[in-house]
């Protein structure tokens, strides 16, 4: 589990997938393209468009703060959908989140084949 406590704001912002970009890159775009206070302490969530990483970018004590986590090849995080569409940036609840981080999605089931036939 990525290392973030709930007490923080939490925002995801489905048009942005590009994860080359570091904290700092990411936080300053926030305020150019979206109008947002980065330096605020809030955590912004990014999908990347397969699915397989996200991450989580905020300032906090001075310092910009990046996580990231990426599922192994056949793994996905759950797709994201949402009521309002149109918004460009949406406010996650912690569940939310926590669900999103925990529950991987498996693009295909494998049986092992030396435990079929074996069902009483």
């Amino acid at each position: 589990m990525l290392s973030v406590n709930s007490l923080k704001n939490l925002y995801f912002l489905p048009e942005v997938h590009d994860m080359r970009y570091n904290a700092e890159s990411m936080l300053a775009m926030l305020k150019s393209v979206y109008g947002r206070d980065p330096y605020k302490g809030d955590i912004y969530i990014f999908l990347s468009k397969d699915r397989r990483q996200v991450r989580m970018v905020h300032y906090e004590n001075n310092a910009f703060h990046t996580q990231t986590k990426t599922y192994k090849k056949g793994y996905k995080f759950m797709k994201i959908a949402w009521d309002e569409y149109g918004r460009k940036v949406y406010e996650m609840s912690w569940k939310d989140l926590v669900a999103l981080l925990e529950c991987p999605v498996t693009e295909v089931l494998r049986l092992r084949s030396d435990l079929l036939g074996k069902a009483e």
